[in-house]
């Protein structure tokens, strides 16, 4: 089979190689479809540590293609996805019920082999823990790789405090911003502002459901919100993007008991000031979002079904497996928005 393996930084090589054995308990995929994530382009530049060689990739749907003989509730033929995430079930964070930050928890395309390949092995760890998600008809194998970070989103609206409803700012244009853009919608927010720096991209907000958006390159991103929204600021931000600057300039936009979702990912370095008079004075929250769990891969996928959620709207790029380190590239320098493997 054909697979792209991580050798070392910068070096992704494309290879023929055996297909995987069937594991115990476990079973074997044809991947049809495979995201590359904003984190694939951190492994390749070795600033997310995998040990190589490895096969990346933990966005991916397929059907199922071998199953073990004393394996119960799969068959050849299923069409799945898979929660990369396999949690211990053991640790404090599991037995409080957040398997996404579980602290002994290991990750297909990360500790075990990966998506970006013809054939992949699940081992009987993700089996027991409920990974594999058979997905409907109605959803396509490329909107159930999407679901990874939809999911992602997902757990991160699940923070914003049921209180909150009119005034949402989402803070990046990306892929998981339109994502957050819809959940907003979804969850009730009379207003749901889309800030950015793309006009296309933003475009696609607004048809996503934003009812504002705003492109920071040309127009002040305060000024925006307290002459055009409310001139208190906003209820809840959603920080998704990773530029700490934009961090910086939402906190202060917040109301009273408003709440910032820090759902970006930063340097280990990185910092900021904050007034702490500001958040004891306003009850300001600031919370964090980290990874998702089979709970809301399963909630993507009930959100697609039901027509509420729009995955292909933000599927741009679809390659071959030869165009992996093509796909990164261009993740890494905001060509497009998502970039689907297709098999």
């Amino acid at each position: 089979m054909k697979a792209a393996i991580f050798k070392g930084v910068n070096i992704i090589s494309l290879e023929e190689i055996t297909p995987p054995s069937l594991p115990e308990k476990g079973i074997i995929i044809k991947v049809k479809a495979a995201g590359i994530c904003g984190t694939d382009v951190r492994i390749y530049r070795g600033k997310k540590m995998v040990t190589p060689p490895k096969i990346i990739g933990h966005e991916f749907a397929g059907e199922i293609v071998e199953v073990a003989n004393d394996l119960q509730g799969f068959s050849i033929g299923d069409r799945v996805l898979v929660e990369a995430i396999i949690p211990c079930g053991n640790c404090y964070a599991c037995r409080r019920g957040e398997m996404n930050i579980c602290t002994g928890r290991q990750t297909l395309g990360y500790e075990y082999n990966g998506g970006f390949a013809e054939f992949v092995a699940i081992p009987k760890e993700a089996i027991s823990a409920g990974c594999v998600i058979k997905i409907p008809d109605s959803v396509s194998y490329e909107e159930a790789a999407v679901c990874e970070p939809a999911a992602a989103c997902i757990n991160g609206n699940s923070k914003i405090d049921d209180k909150l409803r009119e005034s949402l700012l989402v803070a990046g244009d990306g892929p998981v911003g339109l994502i957050h853009t819809q959940l907003g919608k979804i969850r009730g927010f009379e207003k749901v502002i889309l800030a950015g720096t793309d006009d296309e991209k933003l475009k696609i907000g607004k048809e996503l459901g934003a009812d504002e958006t705003v492109n920071v390159n040309d127009e002040s991103l305060s000024s925006f919100i307290k002459e055009k929204i409310d001139e208190e600021g906003i209820e809840c931000v959603v920080i998704a993007n990773n530029n700490k600057s934009s961090l910086d300039e939402c906190l202060p936009l917040l109301k009273k008991g408003g709440e910032a979702i820090i759902f970006a990912g930063y340097k280990n370095d990185e910092s900021i000031e904050i007034n702490l008079n500001f958040i004891h004075y306003k009850e300001i929250k600031i919370k964090g979002s980290s990874g998702h769990s089979v709970k809301e891969m399963k909630k993507a996928v009930e959100l697609l079904e039901k027509g509420k959620l729009n995955l292909q709207k933000i599927i741009t790029h679809r390659l071959n497996i030869d165009d992996v380190v093509k796909g990164i590239q261009m993740k890494e320098n905001l060509v497009g928005i998502k970039h689907i493997i297709t098999f």
